[in-house]
């Protein structure tokens, strides 16, 4: 037994050390220090780190926690809580920490990080080339940034918002990444395959818990959200969440108007549904509204006013006794409206700019309410002083010329708004950049104000446009330069062409229309807004027009020139304007109608013009009017021809919703004879078509009317033997609707549509005002600065013109340039 023993526990040795030394030769393990296992803390000597490429090394460190100096437990949280904050950055794709050096005290270590693919640039697949550029205006995704989770989920969310805005439901939106062979190292392609989803029509909109109002009233008021119907077959009725949000606070605010101040959504639904046997999805709205009790005012008591009565304040404020509350008119009447006809304008229009009101409503009873107005009048404010900016063209004294508000004058709110206004109808500035900064010093009760201008548009255009002058006349090209911030002055100084002396509000205009040699027209003109640093303008201006038509002997020469001298006026109102002309006219006529005498006429003609003009813009006002009478009189002179002219003219423009604008427009005109023997048959009125088209007749006062051709063969106007003339008096009515569709520096869009009618007449005895010719239709204005404004309208003739080939029945397409107004 004992040698079996030993033979067995020779065997087992012998084969542990071969192990050993077969282990140790392949290292394939090795025998570890057990007390090496049990945690215990270390100072971390030294951290190095590999593998990154763009990532800081610096950063890496800090998000890893472990620097050089550190104290960690190991083993223990320390690594692996180093690895979670690495990866948690969206850096790194693998992190791996190693231990190359450790001592019963220290240890080194190495971080070892491979950097997440960099994006080259991203791509957006699926969708239309329109929905790919507005969705690259709002992600933000820039090359070289690492693809990391939040960059994807930021993207696919602003990407779903942008189609659920636009009424798509059940946007899909995937991401996958490509590699690129167009740069090296890591750099891949991020693509965002999107499936946009449907868009479902609005089928029904419900309310619950409504009293006061209809179903129907209040699908109205929800507004711009609408339920498709089966004639509304132009544009799609779908569901967007900003037209549901809108509908629903204007809901809101039609209660409110009726006294409901009370009223509340308790909730609101919007789900899909399917209809037609279930071919079809549609998408129903609902409310429920608590609307609360209707309350009336009780008393309204004021403390405080002495400069006003109670009297006058409660009829500013538009409130008595026992009306309905409203309270979208109980803010604007006290706070603020567009009129600046509220109380606080009532004040500060006159210097208290410091005036404060607080309201109190208290509810009595079911449906009462008592309001007190504790007012503070406080005391005058003087303007301290005026400044503005932006003006880098506009010589400074050009603009403060036009400042309603003066240093030293009594604050007034009125002013500032009639400053932005008159700032706006230079042209040189953005209407809708001009800020006011008021800056109140309340202790020595004075005010500063700063205007803060946009002087990025051209004031400069040119306009470059062709017609068709009719049968005769042929095709017309027509060009214009206009210099609308010009300076004289500057032309003689050293720099001042710059490209153009510019800076002093002069206005320069050189036209030219030619259709080869049959027609031609060429004008100068010029105006000096204010004359010696007075509110007078002076203008000057000259023009020749020449046509022969064709095939025929007629001919036909205008030469005029002119000048003109206006003022502001202060009675009845500082509106008002005067505008006093002398022109000169030479014609030479050769052969045509017979009512024109053939040879040469002059005409010394002295115009005087007084206008009202309260337009808060002239491309396309919001609000105002202008009423403009204008008496003109060819003085009869010796060898002279003679006549007087009466033309009135109002317009009148109010806003229907905040952009949606509707125009009132009436002219009227009549010309008459001082004598029996020099009477002159120029300047008579002939009606159609827009200036563009009529300038080749300029033998005629032309009057625009949408929806006829004008020109030769083409205008309204009376006949005598069968010949057509020119009327000697005529009337004008216009409606337009129109709605600025775009306005920005580069560009304004102005979609319109309109009714026009009109009609001349040889004399009172056939003057009908009733008898018009009628037009509808509708037309786009487009305004670019180095264009001008550009006005192209289709109409559709309701009357044709007695006894031409201009029937009833026909579309008329005009392109006219500069304002109508």
């Amino acid at each position: 037994m004992p040698y079996l023993l030993n033979k067995v526990v020779a065997f087992f040795v012998f084969t542990l050390g071969v192990g050993i030394q077969l282990g140790v030769a392949q290292n394939t393990f090795e025998i570890t220090d057990p007390t090496k296992n049990l945690p215990k803390e270390y100072n971390v000597l030294e951290v190095s780190v590999e593998g990154n490429e763009t990532v800081r090394e610096k950063f890496i460190l800090n998000s890893s926690l472990l620097g050089a100096g550190a104290k960690i437990t190991y083993p223990g949280d320390a690594i692996p809580n180093a690895i979670k904050n690495l990866y948690r950055s969206g850096l790194f794709s693998d992190v791996q920490i190693f231990i190359t050096e450790q001592t019963l005290t220290d240890l080194k270590l190495l971080i070892k990080v491979v950097e997440q693919p960099r994006i080259l640039e991203y791509k957006l697949e699926g969708i239309k080339r329109s929905q790919r550029r507005d969705l690259k205006d709002q992600i933000n995704i820039l090359p070289g940034v690492a693809v990391t989770d939040g960059v994807v989920i930021q993207a696919k969310n602003i990407i779903r918002k942008f189609y659920r805005e636009r009424g798509h439901w059940d946007t899909k939106v995937t991401h996958r990444i490509e590699e690129s062979e167009r740069a090296g190292g890591n750099r891949v392609i991020l693509i965002f395959d999107i499936e946009p989803g449907k868009k479902f029509e609005v089928k029904e909109i419900f309310f619950e818990g409504n009293e006061a109002f209809s179903d129907r009233k209040l699908v109205k008021k929800m507004k711009p959200l609408k339920v498709d119907k089966w004639w509304k077959f132009l544009s799609k009725k779908v569901y967007k969440k900003a037209d549901f949000e809108e509908g629903r606070d204007k809901v809101i605010a039609a209660y409110q108007k009726k006294g409901y101040m009370d009223v509340f959504v308790k909730s609101d639904t919007v789900y899909t549904f399917d209809y037609r046997r279930g071919r079809k999805t549609g998408v129903k709205v609902g409310l429920s509204i608590i609307e609360g009790p209707q309350y009336k005012i009780r008393n309204i008591t004021w403390d405080g006013n002495t400069v006003y009565t109670d009297e006058q304040l409660n009829l500013t404020l538009g409130f008595q006794k026992g009306d309905f509350f409203d309270q979208e008119k109980f803010d604007l009447n006290l706070r603020g409206n567009q009129a600046s006809s509220d109380v606080t304008a009532l004040y500060q229009n006159i210097g208290y700019l410091f005036f404060q009101v607080f309201p109190t409503i208290t509810k009595v009873g079911q449906d009462s309410l008592d309001i007190q107005f504790d007012i503070y009048e406080d005391e005058i404010a003087t303007i301290r002083q005026v400044s503005f900016s932006g003006n880098t063209k506009t010589h400074d004294d050009v603009v403060r010329r036009t400042l309603r508000t003066v240093p030293g004058n009594t604050y007034s709110r009125e002013a500032i708004i009639r400053t932005i206004r008159e700032l706006s109808t230079l042209g040189y500035f953005d209407p809708q950049n001009i800020e006011p900064g008021l800056f109140p010093l309340p202790q020595e009760k004075e005010v500063d104000i700063e205007y803060d201008l946009d002087e990025s548009a051209s004031t400069d255009n040119f306009e470059f446009s062709g017609g068709y002058g009719g049968r005769g006349v042929g095709a017309i090209v027509s060009a214009r330069l206009n210099f609308n911030n010009f300076s004289l002055a500057r032309m003689f100084e050293r720099g001042g062409w710059n490209p153009i002396p510019s800076g002093d509000g002069q206005q320069v205009s050189l036209g030219v229309q030619v259709t080869g040699s049959g027609f031609q027209s060429y004008t100068v003109g010029f105006v000096e807004p204010w004359l010696k640093g007075k509110p007078t303008s002076l203008g000057l201006n000259l023009n020749y027009s020449y046509i022969n038509f064709t095939n025929s002997d007629e001919r036909n020469i205008l030469f005029s020139s002119g000048v003109t001298v206006g003022r502001r006026l202060k009675f009845p109102d500082d509106y008002f304007s005067q505008r006093v002309s002398l022109r000169y006219e030479l014609y030479d006529v050769v052969g045509g109608a017979t009512f024109l005498a053939e040879g040469n006429s002059n005409l010394m003609i002295l115009n005087n013009t007084f206008e009202r003009n309260s337009l808060d813009n002239f491309i396309s006002p919001n609000s105002g009017s202008k009423i403009t009478f204008q008496s003109e009189v060819a003085l009869p002179l010796p060898e002279f021809s003679e006549f007087y002219k009466l033309k009135f003219a109002y317009q009148h423009h109010v806003p229907l919703t905040e952009k949606l604008i509707i125009t009132s427009i009436a002219e009227y005109g009549y010309i008459g004879y001082l004598t029996e023997t020099r009477r002159s048959n120029f300047q008579r009125f002939l009606m159609g078509g827009t200036q563009l088209q009529q300038q080749q007749n300029f033998l005629t006062d032309n009057i625009d009317l949408r929806g006829y051709p004008g020109g030769n063969g083409g205008s309204i106007a009376p006949f005598v033997d069968g010949e057509q003339i020119a009327g000697r008096i005529y009337n004008k009515y216009a409606v337009e609707l129109r709605y600025p569709a775009v306005a920005s520096e580069q560009l304004q869009v102005i979609p319109y549509s309109f009714v026009d009618a009109g009609n001349t007449f040889l004399d009172f005895e056939t003057y009908n005002p009733f008898n018009v010719r009628r037009s509808t239709g509708f037309g786009v204005r487009l305004f670019l600065p180095i264009l001008g404004l550009v006005d192209l309208s289709y109409g559709y003739r309701l009357d044709g013109i007695p006894g031409t080939n201009i029937d009833a029945g026909q579309w008329e397409f005009l392109f006219n340039i500069g304002s109508p107004f």
